[in-house]
């Protein structure tokens, strides 16, 4: 990713193949091609890794989407009805994120003498859609990264 505070590698396992409907995209498009490519099993699953104090924006998914603390502790932030929440995933820890929830992710500490955490991240669907929160794409203008529509 471009923006220096999401820098994280994106080991796509299995899934996230780029959506095709009107409008919709997946942020790695046809970049990130999932090791297992003879198998269309209805979910996604990768790793991400990622250094202390980077991570994704704000952004939903047109499906659930889970997570399982690997290595490392990593903050799982979400807008709710009662404003930003958030919970600190141990390893192993577990969440699930329903359909349509503003959420993103962040390594908070990396484990003892590395560099990098790492989590588990699990979605439904095939082609899993993503879409930035509006907080998110005000600061991929700012990066000069995406033009706003005129």
């Amino acid at each position: 990713m471009q923006l220096p505070e999401c820098r994280r590698a994106f080991l796509n396992v299995l899934g996230f193949e780029q959506p095709r409907g009107e409008g919709q995209f997946s942020p790695f498009g046809d970049k990130a091609r999932a090791k297992v490519s003879h198998l269309t099993a209805g979910f996604g699953v990768s790793f991400i890794q990622a250094a202390p104090g980077k991570g994704v924006l704000m952004h939903t998914h047109d499906t659930v989407e889970t997570f399982m603390a690997m290595k490392g502790r990593w903050k799982v932030e979400w807008e709710g009805a009662e404003g930003d929440a958030h919970v600190l995933l141990e390893p192993l820890d577990f969440i699930a994120l329903p359909v349509g929830v503003q959420r993103r992710f962040e390594c908070v500490e990396a484990p003892l003498g590395e560099p990098e955490g790492l989590l588990l991240g699990m979605i439904g669907g095939n082609a899993p859609a993503a879409e930035i929160s509006p907080k998110g794409v005000q600061r991929l203008i700012e990066a000069g990264i995406y033009k706003a529509a005129s």
